[in-house]
């Protein structure tokens, strides 16, 4: 635990013990006293505010400084991030330009691998530029061409797996949804797909009565594993590197945005994962 969540977990157990004897002492005093009921009742209420007002001011004064650190560390992500944009853009703009310019096959590598630490630079850029937009509550659904965002991310991963064929097939499909939030589902399931694959098999993902599904000949899962695959840092083996977050995110976004998903799998045979987009399309 943190030392501002302990801190706060004891600010509140110290509020609620304060706050349950003084009004235990208040009314065994009032119960033996010579008053009507209307005056007990009078005081009792005047006491319990008084408890809630010096409650208030109390935890205002004790977490002060928190909250002033919280907003402190806030702008400073904010700055940041406005901040660095330009230099990203700057240095995009100059490798690309030196690119064109340049006639060495070995130079051009190095101008290619600036540009792709460059790209991925802009990816973390929008990842921390979107989460600031949830943050601030901001409604980040949009149309998307959904083969559109499938060719995407099959491209960034047949890079990563040459050897593997996946397949992605037509869906002529328009949702609405948060489209970086679906892009890293679509992520997440196709990396674990290839990283529990097994010979090089080919990974499928196509549309199926309004299913996106998922499909691999992998190592599969057996029945018991089924019911602990969303957990957060569950992992089937702990040769393949990672936490076991992805699954997890996964089940979060699908719930927040009304995706049903299911999983069916087989023990060496390989797993297919479907997401219910019904609720996702216009």
């Amino acid at each position: 635990m943190k030392s501002n969540e302990k801190k706060l977990l004891m600010l509140n157990t110290f509020f609620i013990t304060f706050f349950v004897l003084i009004t235990s002492i208040c009314i065994s005093f009032l119960s033996i006293a010579k008053m009507t009921i209307v005056m007990k009742s009078i005081i009792i209420l005047i006491i319990l505010m008084f408890i809630i007002i010096f409650s208030y001011f109390l935890s205002k004064f004790l977490l002060s400084r928190l909250f002033e650190t919280n907003h402190l560390l806030d702008l400073l992500l904010k700055d940041t991030l406005h901040e660095l944009n330009i230099p990203l853009s700057v240095i995009k703009a100059n490798t690309q330009m030196l690119q064109l310019q340049e006639t060495s096959a070995k130079n051009i590598k190095k101008i290619q691998r600036i540009n792709q630490a460059c790209s991925e630079l802009c990816s973390l850029y929008e990842d921390v530029d979107y989460y600031i937009q949830k943050e601030m509550k901001n409604d980040v659904r949009e149309n998307l061409d959904l083969d559109n965002l499938l060719k995407k991310e099959v491209e960034k991963f047949q890079t990563i797996y040459p050897k593997v064929d996946i397949i992605s097939r037509k869906t002529n499909l328009i949702i609405f949804t948060d489209g970086r939030g679906f892009s890293k589902i679509i992520g997440n399931l196709l990396s674990n797909a290839l990283k529990y694959n097994k010979n090089d098999n080919k990974v499928e993902i196509y549309l199926k009565e309004n299913r996106l599904i998922v499909q691999d000949l992998g190592i599969g899962m057996n029945q018991s594993e089924l019911f602990t695959v969303f957990n957060r840092y569950y992992q089937s083996t702990s040769q393949n590197k990672g936490f076991g977050i992805g699954l997890n995110i996964v089940k979060r976004f699908c719930d927040e945005n009304r995706i049903f998903i299911n999983i069916e799998s087989q023990k060496d045979i390989g797993t297919k994962i479907s997401l219910d987009l019904r609720n996702l399309i216009q």
